[in-house]
């Protein structure tokens, strides 16, 4: 019995030490992901502290949320494994001192060809690869 309760201590161990992060750059596996998450970085620059939280939203495949002063929209399809983001639509509030990173974004969001999503992070790339939007879920979505 002892040998037994060994074994079965000793394969525990092994398949939680192994737990690895499931990585996918499939964009077809957006369709199942919806949440809230904080946008990490932009366009290589780490805005976390800027606190904008941004919602996906796999079945309706729509991107959302506030930056700074105006909320947006951004919808998307995926074509030929292929991820393309429409320009973002949105309100056009002005607020002094609060536009610069919205402007990035009405930038980015369109380049978007590619994605690499984990357990956690959901990250948008352009057609070579470089990062362009980096998306943490937050703890209340998970």
């Amino acid at each position: 019995m002892k040998k037994i309760l060994f074994i079965f201590s000793a394969f525990l161990m092994i398949s939680c030490g192994n737990s690895e992060e499931k990585i996918s750059e499939d964009p077809a596996d957006l369709n199942s992901l919806s949440g809230d998450y904080n946008l990490v970085e932009m366009d290589g620059e780490d805005i976390y502290a800027e606190g904008f939280i941004l919602n996906f939203n796999g079945t309706e495949k729509r991107l959302s949320g506030k930056t700074g002063c105006n909320n947006f929209v951004a919808t998307y399809k995926i074509q030929d494994s292929i991820v393309k983001f429409n320009p973002p639509l949105g309100t056009k509030m002005y607020c002094e001192g609060q536009m610069e990173y919205e402007e990035i974004l009405n930038e980015v969001i369109p380049e978007i060809r590619n994605v690499r999503i984990s357990d956690k992070d959901l990250i948008f790339l352009s057609k070579e690869n470089q990062e362009l939007l980096n998306l943490q879920k937050t703890e209340d979505s998970e």
